[in-house]
């Protein structure tokens, strides 16, 4: 039977204080704006080499409008926050490639071995997992610390089949890795509610990155639709930079 997490039952870890929106500079804004330019310019320029991953113009315009977040994108954001969680003061992170569902829920554990054959992700303190169900991006979060599987979704649905595959993956994984079993009964699965929600059709690739940065440094959900406009423009900038603001 699913478990769902009541926060009135739970000790929550101490969180990080860090300014949730760091402010941009005219410098920034204008680096956010070059990328962002079309005219004169190939879309298939390459803007960034990082991470054996190359953002062209094009890849950065998904950031732009209304326009829906691409794979290229979230890889490389999921890489930011890795890199990130190697910076001591916070949770050691790592994070899933946009592949990685949809191979899970069709080949299983076994088409995934290789993936992580010079990764023990028993040795982080968090995973971050992109869910993409073809038209939708959500995000869930593996926590080892507390032993959790939490799903978030920016529409609100409930996704208790990525939950339990999630839990079986870790179960599998660290079969194949340790060559012993792993205890899974304790661990709690929880759709989270009460989270920040989209107002429109495009904006859950972006909801789903900010989940993923503001939760894998301990920082609580206090964002919105309203601030969708400065969060692209900020991943924008990250990107660029190749670095996550709050460092």
């Amino acid at each position: 039977m699913l478990r769902c997490l009541k926060i009135k039952e739970i000790v929550l870890p101490e969180r990080f204080v860090e300014e949730a929106f760091p402010e941009l500079s005219e410098e920034d804004e204008c680096r956010i704006d070059h990328a962002l330019k079309t005219k004169r310019t190939s879309p298939t320029e390459v803007l960034v080499q990082k991470f054996n991953l190359n953002i062209t113009r094009a890849d950065i315009q998904t950031l732009d409008g209304l326009n829906w977040l691409n794979d290229e994108v979230i890889n490389f954001y999921m890489n930011l926050l890795i890199e990130r969680g190697k910076i001591d003061k916070w949770p050691k992170v790592y994070a899933m490639n946009t592949f990685f569902y949809p191979k899970l829920l069709k080949d299983g554990h076994a088409s995934l071995k290789r993936w992580t054959r010079r990764v023990d992700i028993f040795s982080y303190d968090i995973i971050a997992v992109p869910i993409h169900l073809g038209m939708h991006w959500c995000m869930s979060i593996i926590n080892f610390e507390n032993r959790t599987i939490q799903y978030y979704d920016s529409m609100g649905n409930p996704n208790n089949r990525c939950l339990h595959a999630l839990r079986k993956y870790l179960k599998a994984e660290h079969l194949d890795k340790k060559g012993e079993e792993y205890d899974v009964n304790d661990w709690v699965l929880e759709n989270v509610s009460d989270i920040p929600q989209q107002m429109n059709g495009s904006d859950c690739g972006v909801f789903s990155c900010t989940y993923a940065e503001f939760l894998t440094r301990k920082a609580g959900l206090n964002f919105s639709q309203e601030n969708m406009p400065y969060l692209r423009r900020k991943m924008i900038l990250e990107i660029l930079n190749g670095e996550l603001i709050i460092q």
